[in-house]
């Protein structure tokens, strides 16, 4: 049985400039259990209208989650995702290029090897896995 800490993380949505064409958020890519609870901080000038969206192998899953957040400048915005997704990315409705990720394990990610982390990673992201983890155990 696992006992999990319920916890908070931050994503920061920086000061972008208005020719970058690269615009991610702090962290672009977000580890967290099923129940932690994000907050995004808006440091940007601008607004964001945040989505975020079930991702899925199979296309037919894939869907936009009832989760919304919207932030002007300086505002600041939390959600609990108590999701049994692997995988939900997230995008700004105003500004289409901004796409962040959350993963969601199902362990506990501080009692995982490395090696069990990847293997996770693998199978949400595809993540080509290097020759050297077939000799850690069975794959």
């Amino acid at each position: 049985m696992y006992y999990f800490v319920v916890m908070k993380h931050q994503v920061i949505i920086p000061v972008f400039l208005s020719n970058e064409s690269i615009r991610n958020f702090i962290p672009q890519t977000l580890k967290i259990q099923k129940g932690d609870t994000i907050k995004w901080i808006n440091t940007d000038n601008e607004s964001h209208h945040l989505y975020f969206i079930k991702i899925d192998p199979d296309p037919a899953n894939i869907k936009v989650l009832d989760e919304k957040l919207y932030l002007n400048s300086g505002e600041v915005g939390e959600i609990i995702f108590d999701y049994n997704y692997q995988r939900i990315d997230y995008l700004c409705k105003i500004h289409r290029g901004e796409v962040n990720s959350i993963v969601i394990f199902a362990e506990d990610y501080n009692n995982m090897s490395n090696t069990q982390r990847l293997r996770y990673l693998h199978k949400i992201y595809n993540i080509k896995i290097p020759l050297s983890i077939y000799l850690e155990g069975d794959y």
